[in-house]
């Protein structure tokens, strides 16, 4: 059997919507340790050895654990914004809600999946997912399912799961929160495949960007736009089958992601790189990255700053000014050296043969003769 992929889950939160109540979780966190069987017996060998000598500490777990085998697929709901978009306000529809989604979103994401939850009975959901599970997954000959429950077990990635769930609920639940969540987050980052927050809605990484930047009014529509704009391609092309269609949502969200922890850094092609093959069997390549997800994203009218420091949304006029800068590195020598071949064929066949001449290339003669007039001028 092929190099199996695992997924380990744990939930933080309850199933209540009273939020007049102070212990009530106003989000649900499930979270998915990804693993590779090849890996899984020195994952659960390191972990045994990180839990038992220190105590559950955030800081010193997480610095343990950063470089071990493992990716985090992560998805926070907000109860609110379901209890206002759904009319949802009990348990059961709750988890019917939760079940679809999820099953859903990790169905198209990974073609084949062999999943593992804590089930214990304070963690009803879980129990009720496997159960949910149980009526789609189709087992095969052997009694195995290639998307499904197959009775693996882990306490070790278990109880990692249930400390990444507890590290993001930090962030988000208000019973929990933390300024130090960003640095907690920061440890882990290149472990996070994907945190999804729903229901979708592109306000959630808008809500707490401040500008610093002289150009603030400016700022806040282009971070508005690129948002939006990466919301909207999300909503439209989430159901797609195709591979690269799904790596172009999957860069988005990371985006989206990194907009949320980090918006004034840029992400380098190797971590995004490292993030999108995590979850894959068949690797992309930083040229297929960029002619294939990043350049057919700008075809569609997205806004993704780049500079010599990777890539990022646009949060304000400098982050497009480093993407003009860097395109402009690339454009003006390859027009110049367009310009210069043209030149010599002309002069060879005095002026008989222009290769600009063809209906596809009349944007780049105007180009080139405008260029040239304005030389002429000074």
């Amino acid at each position: 059997m092929d190099d199996i992929q695992f997924a380990f889950l744990n939930e933080c939160g309850d199933y209540s919507f009273s939020f007049d109540k102070n212990d009530v979780s106003t989000h649900f966190i499930l979270v998915a340790i990804l693993v590779k069987s090849s890996n899984k017996e020195w994952l659960e060998a390191e972990l045994v050895k990180s839990f038992q000598k220190m105590e559950l500490d955030t800081v010193p777990i997480l610095n343990d654990i950063k470089d071990l085998p493992f990716s985090v697929y992560a998805y926070v709901f907000d109860k609110q914004k379901i209890r206002e978009d759904f009319g949802i306000m009990h348990k059961t529809p709750f988890m019917k809600y939760l079940n679809r989604m999820i099953y859903d979103d990790l169905n198209r994401t990974f073609e084949q999946l062999d999943l593992t939850a804590d089930e214990q009975e304070t963690k009803p959901f879980l129990n009720e997912f496997k159960n949910y599970i149980g009526t789609k997954s189709i087992p095969d000959l052997f009694n195995y399912s290639t998307f499904g429950f197959n009775n693996n077990q882990s306490d070790s990635i278990l109880l990692l799961a249930d400390l990444i769930a507890a590290t993001i609920a930090k962030g988000y639940e208000r019973t929990q929160y933390t300024a130090k969540y960003h640095s907690y987050i920061k440890i882990i980052k290149n472990k996070i495949a994907a945190i999804n927050l729903l229901p979708l809605d592109y306000k959630n990484f808008l809500y707490d960007y401040k500008s610093d930047h002289k150009n603030s009014k400016h700022d806040e529509i282009i971070i508005k736009q690129a948002v939006n704009l990466a919301y909207k391609y999300i909503a439209k092309h989430r159901k797609s089958e195709e591979e690269d269609e799904k790596l172009r949502i999957d860069f988005l969200k990371f985006l989206l992601f990194n907009l949320k922890e980090n918006p004034d850094e840029y992400v380098y092609t190797e971590e995004i790189l490292e993030n999108l093959n995590a979850i894959r069997d068949i690797k992309m390549n930083p040229h297929n990255f960029r002619s294939n997800i990043v350049s057919k994203l700008r075809d569609s009218g997205l806004l993704i700053a780049s500079s010599n420091k990777g890539y990022k949304l646009p949060v304000c006029l400098n982050d497009l000014y480093d993407f003009v800068n860097l395109s402009s590195l690339t454009i003006h020598p390859m027009i110049q050296r367009i310009s210069k071949c043209r030149d010599q064929i002309l002069l060879a066949t005095n002026n008989e043969i222009d290769i600009l001449e063809q209906k596809e290339y009349e944007y780049l003669k105007k180009i080139i003769e405008m260029q040239k007039m304005t030389v002429t001028l000074k």
